[in-house]
């Protein structure tokens, strides 16, 4: 390792975190999360490497792209004999990564290390034992139903999304785990699984289906493309995407398109009422207006005039855009050895500087004399922890984050959901927020409390209070000096502008964490441009990525990734953060997430092959250019269904290599025509793709998506239904894993919201709580936070500095 690597590594929040990684395919991604923030990361592989280095896309010497953007940063040993004895690996490191349940024994021996098992369906469940790949996920955990149109098969998202949202998971859960050791003096087993993972990060699909059906409402679960509220619209050389929520956006477009007329009714302003004209008349002005612009040109001036839209841009076009460029988001490095190209640079900044790419990942067993020569020294924190219960008694679960402080700006599906998942494992969480500028989900359905709202930012408390009023500021600052975090996601320049940037913060209480997310970055040419997870998704590259290969305009998905996924690493970069404390003398730091680059990230390999063969990487549909048959296929109506849009019933199917073939003819019952000799192989099939497409379908129309599941599973080949809301409260799976989770929400009534994606041996799995109504604590936060009497609280709020419930609605 280079002298100047070394010290980025030491710098690093993680700096001294040791880990071991014998992850293969799932959870590789948790460990480069790791390094990038300074861990140092051991990859423990079988002689010759992991099965995951021959995984596609590959550079033209072979080499596997997704192995190599998910493994940098890390260092390789190789195991067992003539290599590095994993029991003393492991007797001197803080973390184990690894998808296999651990041994009995291991706590016994090394009752200081956090095991993580990453899985696909989790460790316990009935589905414990079956397969899967990142489309099975995609399409079980609620994340394909309301992709792509309805006249066209489900639209498999491009990338590896399933097993990455697990990965970002598991760091997460890796990080509590290690927060809740410096109490505890002791280790745990992490159960994390990528099922639920994902399932987690599905658009609130749990509560707002359960609001509809305790409502007699049906739930509109259709395939829309973007849908009315994220529209694509073609231009002159591409297509954009246009988000109106606000009235002020709306007057804003309305003026650019010259005051027609038809549309100049005040009633506009709302939402709903544009939704019922959209189509015969907003969609006619728009594309006569954008006919006249390129994407970058037109995103450019509606970005000046105040109006979200961002351009569907293609990944040659991603690799040379200027905003990428001066942010430093792709760097040119040798990935593995010998593959020099565009890597994706990393998901975080710290205090101004990139955590990120610092060298190729390694050959295998590439450090094993080095690490053999220089073993980590044997941990034994069992002793000198605060609370430790001494090496023989495991201690009692407790929440990690008891005790721990967080003042959440967050608004949407970002900052919210770092702040909802501090809260779920004991943090004090509470949002700030005023109903001049309140969190616009809480609204969203014309009332105080969505259900989005309510899964979000549960478990939280709220001060209301008007940051711009002077008093108001001071009392924030007052808070400020009490937490240990502070998050959000505003607009570039928000916080400077009220004065409270992380400079001011720091000022009044140095050892804060703060972490920060906007949609393009704080800074470079875009960075002043707005939006929401749907705008970040064109603009890096998925959008794009995200259709069908035959050359027609993006079909789109109602859904507003990357927000939540996120909000997932900024609770990551927080626990990073809160680590450091005391290796750095107190000091916090300033954590920063550019949601565009989570997006540019999540496609790192697809990207560097681009780099490494331009005009090699587009559309590839629900195929997969190594293997068929795979897809998304139409299944019957389930018993009982309804002649409905819950009625169309899909399962995808993904047939890997040469014995997945074999056990699905078993299962179709070895038809004559799959026994042609060219479909032994994986070339015979991708030349045969089509009519195994059709062979296949005319199989899984006859049966459920449940029996098509079973059977295929029962043979080993990874498939999986694509569920709905609804399936995943009566699925046996997430059932037994605790996944749906019942609250009564005050103001909504009963919901299902998503449980939790890992079971945990020191920690409790969190419980069900409702959100708070717009300042319901702020008389409780003044008393007994700020030390304010009641009448110095009734003189704030009759100024309109603090917010709190009407009297009669608190009694309520």
């Amino acid at each position: 390792m280079a002298d100047e690597e070394m010290a980025a590594e030491e710098r690093g929040l993680l700096a001294g975190v040791r880990v071991v990684d014998s992850t293969d395919e799932r959870g590789e991604l948790c460990g480069r999360l790791l390094a990038d923030l300074g861990a140092d990361v051991v990859k423990a592989e079988p002689p010759g490497g992991v099965a995951a280095r021959a995984l596609p896309p590959r550079a033209p010497d072979g080499t596997s792209l997704r192995f190599a953007v998910r493994n940098t940063n890390k260092r390789s040993v190789t195991v067992g004999p003539g290599g590095v004895d994993l029991d003393r690996l492991l007797a001197g490191a803080d973390v184990w990564l690894t998808n296999e349940p651990p041994e009995r024994d291991l706590t016994a021996r090394h009752p200081h290390l956090v095991v993580t098992a990453v899985t696909d369906f989790g460790l316990t469940g009935p589905y414990r034992d079956r397969v899967a790949t990142d489309d099975v996920l995609v399409a079980m955990g609620g994340l394909l139903f309301r992709s792509g149109t309805p006249d066209r098969p489900p639209l498999l998202p491009p990338g590896a999304l399933g097993r990455d949202a697990g990965s970002v998971m598991a760091a997460f859960a890796t990080l509590a785990a290690l927060w809740q050791r410096r109490a505890t003096g002791r280790g745990q087993h992490l159960d994390v699984s990528n099922l639920e993972s994902v399932a987690q990060i599905s658009d609130w699909s749990l509560p707002n289906w359960a609001a509809a059906a305790e409502a007699g409402r049906p739930y509109v679960q259709n395939r829309a493309g973007s849908g009315l509220v994220y529209p694509l619209y073609p231009c002159a050389d591409g297509h954009v995407r246009l988000v109106v929520l606000s009235p002020r956006q709306w007057r804003a477009l309305r003026a650019w398109l010259g005051e027609p007329e038809v549309v100049r009714d005040d009633s506009f302003d709302q939402l709903f009422a544009r939704m019922a004209i959209q189509e015969d008349i907003l969609d006619p002005l728009y594309i006569e207006l954008f006919s006249r612009y390129p994407a970058a040109e037109l995103a450019a001036e509606a970005q000046r005039r105040g109006i979200v839209m961002t351009p569907v841009t293609k990944p040659a076009d991603v690799l040379t855009t200027p905003h990428f460029a001066e942010r430093g988001t792709f760097v040119t490095a040798e990935a593995a050895r010998g593959v020099t190209g565009a890597v994706a640079s990393g998901y975080f900044e710290v205090d101004g500087e990139r955590a990120g790419y610092r060298h190729r990942a390694p050959d295998p067993g590439e450090h094993t004399a080095a690490v053999a020569a220089a073993p980590w020294p044997a941990r034994d924190p069992v002793a000198g922890a605060s609370g430790a219960t001494g090496a023989g008694e495991a201690p009692m679960p407790s929440r990690p984050f008891a005790g721990l402080k967080v003042l959440d700006f967050g608004h949407g599906g970002v900052g919210v959901e770092a702040g909802r998942l501090l809260a779920d494992y004991g943090a004090d969480v509470v949002k700030v927020e005023s109903s001049t500028y309140p969190d616009f989900i809480r609204k969203v359905m014309g009332s105080d409390t969505s259900p989005s709202f309510a899964s979000s930012n549960r478990g939280k408390r709220s001060f209301g209070v008007n940051v711009k009023d002077e008093r108001g500021r001071e009392l924030v600052l007052r808070l400020v000096a009490w937490a240990d975090v502070v998050i959000e996601n505003n607009s570039t320049g928000t916080m400077a502008d009220l004065g409270l940037d992380y400079e001011r913060l720091a000022e009044v209480n140095p050892g804060v964490v703060m972490v920060s997310s906007q949609l393009m970055g704080a800074r470079g040419p875009w960075k002043d441009w707005i939006g929401y997870g749907p705008s970040t998704r064109p603009a890096g590259g998925m959008t794009y990525l995200w259709n069908f290969p035959d050359g027609g305009p993006p079909p789109g998905a109602a859904v507003i990734h990357p927000d939540h996924l996120v909000g997932r690493l900024v609770a990551v970069g927080a626990l990073a953060g809160l680590l450091a404390r005391d290796r750095r003398g107190g000091r916090g730091a300033h954590v920063e997430v550019a949601q565009v680059e989570t997006v540019v990230g999540l496609l790192a390999d697809l990207f560097l092959k681009e780099s490494l063969e331009p005009g090699s990487v587009g559309p590839e549909g629900n195929a997969r250019p190594w293997a068929a048959p795979w897809g998304v296929y139409p299944c019957a109506g389930r018993p009982g269904d309804p002649d409905d849009l819950a009625g169309d019933r899909w399962c995808v199917v993904t047939v890997r290599h040469d014995d997945d073939w074999r056990a699905l003819r078993r299962a179709l019952g070895d038809p004559e025509w799959a026994r042609r000799p060219e479909l032994d192989t994986a070339t015979g099939r991708i030349a045969a793709r089509a009519e195994l497409d059709e062979r296949l379908a005319a199989w899984t129309r006859e049966r459920t998506d449940l029996e098509v599941t079973e059977v295929l599973q029962a043979v080993g080949v990874p498939a999986g239904y694509m569920a709905y809301p609804e399936d995943m409260t009566t699925d046996p799976h997430y059932r037994a894993r605790g996944f749906p989770l019942d609250v009564d929400q005050p103001g909504v009534g009963p919901l299902v919201l998503e449980g939790p994606a890992f079971a945990a041996s020191g920690m409790p799995a969190p419980e069900g709580r409702p959100s708070p109504r717009l300042g319901e604590h702020t008389r409780e936060i003044c008393r007994d936070v700020l030390g304010l009497d009641d009448a110095t609280v009734d003189a704030l709020v009759a100024a309109g500095t603090l917010e709190e419930p009407a009297r009669e609605e608190t009694q309520l």
